[in-house]
């Protein structure tokens, strides 16, 4: 095998495809973000001069609305791991997003909540010297109660089943900026896939040291902002799913199952499907087990690559169902360009009537659509499929299972 840095472009995919992956449902969602990886991955090789790096996606695997990051080459709904060399690749733009999950004797009710948001809303509530800025109706952000529908008797000191819950899934976007804008402050090295931005030396250090302070500012903004709007709860869990775990590892929206601000085994992880199904709530396992690496059909690409220990100490589990495009494309081609990638999108579907009948067969294809990045897809979000994918590759023990009462968007 030549070496990295003067591989070409095709040769340089084929090996980033080497160290992916993938435990996701296959959807187009999930299908675009592999393509899109695949030059992320390849970015990252050029850029380190090697080829240990490795990406796991989750069950939950999809696309990322955050233009900057897909145009960069990432896909979301996964770990990535590579060489610790003090290099750090700011275009994945971590946003020390993650949700908090709390208890409450009581439900309040809807009148209440809505003048209690509002109050909020309206409020300057500060972090420090820092004006917090609510986001409870942004994005995929979401405020939402519950009451239990199962606890296992394990958590039952935790997570009474008298008791109601409340989840907030947010980031620290007030101090966001430091980590997106760190982007223009790296190096840009040329690559045969396309440039990537890399930051080293004393502004990797610096980046490191920022994304530290900025999680926790991000988690304690979580905090307050729950018991701004429900009073004094007793929190259960405050976990980060997006961003540096290490100084060579990022989450891009997927929990760490042994997530270390957590005694080992102890962490309670929320996984947050959609408004009209349950809430899922595990335990997290050491993942991957050689037995689901043999099942997937990982064990001998993963023994070629050098990639078997970080595999079985991925630790990965989804926080959600991810986003499921609503459009019916089964086929994508990938074409670079000087302005990133273009992905072109067909597929097939029955006639709907005569007149789109060929003389030849009664089926017509879809229009051909051409995007550069799918923020303005139309999409839902993934149901049960993902829980079962979780549960078919052992990555977590459900302890609980919530039923939504009030989901909050304003």
């Amino acid at each position: 095998m030549p070496p990295v840095s003067s591989m070409p472009g095709e040769e340089l995919l084929q090996l980033a495809e080497e160290h992916i992956y993938s435990l996701t449902i296959r959807d187009l969602a999930s299908a675009l973000s592999y393509e899109n990886m695949r030059y992320g991955v390849g970015r990252m090789m050029s850029a380190l001069e090697s080829e240990d790096v490795l990406c796991v996606f989750g069950p939950d695997s999809t696309i990322t609305r955050n233009i900057g990051r897909w145009q960069a080459g990432f896909g979301y709904g996964a770990v990535l791991r590579w060489k610790d060399e003090g290099i750090y690749f700011p275009e994945m733009k971590p946003n020390a997003c993650g949700m908090i999950l709390a208890r409450m004797d009581e439900l309040p009710s809807k009148e209440e909540i809505i003048e209690q948001v509002t109050l909020v809303e309206e409020s300057e509530i500060y972090l420090g010297d820092t004006q917090l800025e609510t986001d409870f109706g942004k994005g995929n952000h979401f405020f939402e109660l519950y009451k239990t529908l199962e606890v296992s008797p394990d958590i039952e000191d935790r997570m009474p089943p008298d008791s109601y819950y409340a989840i907030m899934h947010g980031s620290g976007q007030e101090k966001r900026d430091v980590m997106y804008n760190a982007v223009d402050d790296g190096e840009w090295v040329k690559a045969p896939l396309g440039k990537i931005s890399v930051l080293s030396g004393s502004n990797g250090k610096q980046y490191y040291r920022n994304w530290l302070k900025y999680n926790e500012f991000s988690k304690k903004r979580r905090e307050t902002l729950i018991k701004e709007v429900l009073g004094e709860v007793e929190v259960i869990s405050n976990l980060t799913h997006q961003g540096l775990f290490k100084r060579n590892e990022i989450r891009l929206g997927v929990h760490d199952s042994m997530d270390e601000s957590y005694q080992p085994g102890e962490a309670i992880f929320p996984v947050a499907l959609r408004w009209d199904l349950p809430l899922h709530i595990f335990k997290g396992k050491k993942s991957l087990s050689e037995e689901v690496v043999k099942r997937a059909g990982f064990y001998e690409r993963a023994n070629e690559t050098g990639s078997m220990k970080d595999l079985m100490d991925v630790n990965i589990l989804p926080h959600g169902g991810g986003y499921q495009l609503q459009l019916p494309y089964t086929k994508i081609k990938t074409m670079q360009t000087s302005m990133g990638n273009s992905f072109i999108l067909d597929g097939m579907k029955p006639a709907s009537n005569v007149d789109e009948m060929t003389p030849k067969k009664s089926i017509s294809e879809f229009g051909t659509m051409i995007i550069s990045n799918p923020r303005e897809l139309p999409y839902t979000y993934r149901g049960e499929s993902v829980i079962r994918e979780i549960m078919a590759y052992d990555l977590g023990t459900e302890v609980a299972k919530l039923q939504p009462m009030m989901t909050i968007k304003i």
